[in-house]
C-alpha cells in the first residue's frame, strides 16, 4: 500500500515537472512567427545631430546629487510692475526675464550658490553670474530643439537687457556668434566617444565648464500648459530654476475670497556643493525679491497708488 501511494506521488511529481519545463518547440515557433511579422505603419525621420548636447547634459546631469525645492508666488502683482514699467519706460519685459533677474539678484547676494568643486579638496565661487537658457529652436532639417544661449555677467544687466538678449536668442542663426556657437556646434557635432574624452576634462575643471555651460541654468516650460505643473530637471549645474506653469487660485484677501494667479517654481542644486538650510535659504531670499520688485528700478508702490493704477488700467 505504502509503495503504491509513494509511485503515486512520484508520478504527480514528474507530471508538475513536465507542465514546468518550457514548450521549447512552442516558443521556438512563436519567435519564428513573431520575426515573420510585418512592421507596423509609421513615419521615419532622422535623427538630429545636434541632439547629442541633450544627451551629454543628461549624462552629466545624471553624475550630480540634485535636490529641489517646489513652491509657488503670487503673480498678479508681477504681472502690475511689468505693466507699470512698461507705461514709465516702454521697455516691454516677459514675466520669464523678470524672473531671471530675481533669480541673478539672489544668487549675487549668496555667490556661493553658483560654486564648483574643483578636484577633492577645493571649491570655485565664481564672480559672474553667467545665466544659462534654453531656448527652442528649429534646425535646418526640421526638427525643434533646445539650444543653449549664455547671458554672461548677467547679474550686472537690467531686466530689460537679460530680456533683449532672451529676444534675440530666437532668431539669432545658430552656429555663429550667439546661440550655439561655432565652437559649440562643432563640439557636438564629434562622435560620442570624443566628446566624452572632452567631457572627462570639462567636468573636472570648473574654469572651462563655466566658459561651455555658464554658471547657472533656467528652464522656461509652463507656457505650454495650464494649471498646475513644474518641471523636474536632471541638469549637470550647481543650480538650476525650471519656471513652471501659472495656476488660479483662491486665496483669502482683506477678509474676501478673490481669485489670484500663481507661478510654480523648483530651485534645483548639487548636495554635493549646497546643504539644504542653505538651499532652503536662497529660496526664501529668491522669492522675497520676486515678490518685492525692486529689480525693475521704477516705483515699487503699484498696489497702493492710486495714479499708478489709473496708469497700468490704461496700458492694459
Amino acid at each position: 500500500m505504502q509503495r503504491e501511494y509513494h509511485r503515486a506521488d512520484e508520478q504527480d511529481r514528474d507530471c508538475l515537472v513536465r507542465k514546468s519545463v518550457p514548450n521549447l518547440r512552442l516558443a521556438l515557433s512563436q519567435l519564428i512567427a513573431l520575426l515573420k511579422m510585418p512592421d507596423s505603419d509609421g513615419e521615419q525621420h532622422p535623427y538630429p545631430k545636434l541632439r547629442s548636447f541633450i544627451s551629454d547634459l543628461l549624462a552629466e546631469g545624471r553624475r550630480k546629487n540634485i535636490t529641489h525645492i517646489v513652491f509657488e508666488a503670487d503673480i498678479d502683482r508681477i504681472k502690475d510692475r511689468l505693466k507699470y514699467h512698461r507705461f514709465c519706460t516702454g521697455q516691454a519685459i516677459t514675466i520669464t526675464s523678470y524672473i531671471a533677474k530675481c533669480f541673478v539678484s539672489a544668487i549675487a547676494d549668496d555667490k556661493r550658490m553658483q560654486s564648483y568643486r574643483l578636484g577633492r579638496s577645493r571649491v570655485i565661487t565664481f564672480d559672474d553670474v553667467d545665466l544659462a537658457f534654453l531656448v527652442e529652436r528649429e534646425l535646418a532639417e526640421g526638427a525643434v530643439l533646445p539650444v543653449p544661449s549664455i547671458v554672461r555677467a548677467a547679474d550686472r544687466k537690467t531686466a530689460y537687457e537679460i530680456n533683449q538678449e532672451i529676444q534675440g536668442s530666437r532668431t539669432a542663426p545658430l552656429g555663429a556668434q550667439g546661440p550655439l556657437s561655432a565652437v559649440e556646434m562643432v563640439f557636438f557635432l564629434l562622435p560620442t566617444i570624443l566628446r566624452k574624452f572632452f567631457w572627462f576634462f570639462i567636468r573636472r575643471n570648473p574654469y572651462w565648464f563655466k566658459n561651455l555651460a555658464g554658471t547657472v541654468g533656467i528652464a522656461s516650460i509652463g507656457m505650454y500648459t495650464s494649471g498646475g505643473a513644474i518641471g523636474i530637471p536632471i541638469t549637470p549645474m550647481t543650480l538650476t530654476l525650471c519656471i513652471g506653469s501659472i495656476e488660479k487660485k483662491l486665496v483669502m484677501q482683506n477678509d474676501q475670497v478673490v481669485e489670484r494667479e500663481f507661478i510654480h517654481l523648483n530651485v534645483s542644486v548639487d548636495h554635493d556643493v549646497i546643504d539644504g538650510a542653505p538651499h532652503m535659504r536662497f529660496v526664501h531670499q529668491f522669492k522675497k525679491i520676486l515678490l518685492e520688485g525692486n529689480v525693475m528700478g521704477t516705483d515699487n508702490d503699484v498696489e497702493t497708488s492710486a495714479t499708478a493704477q489709473e496708469r497700468l488700467r490704461s496700458v492694459s
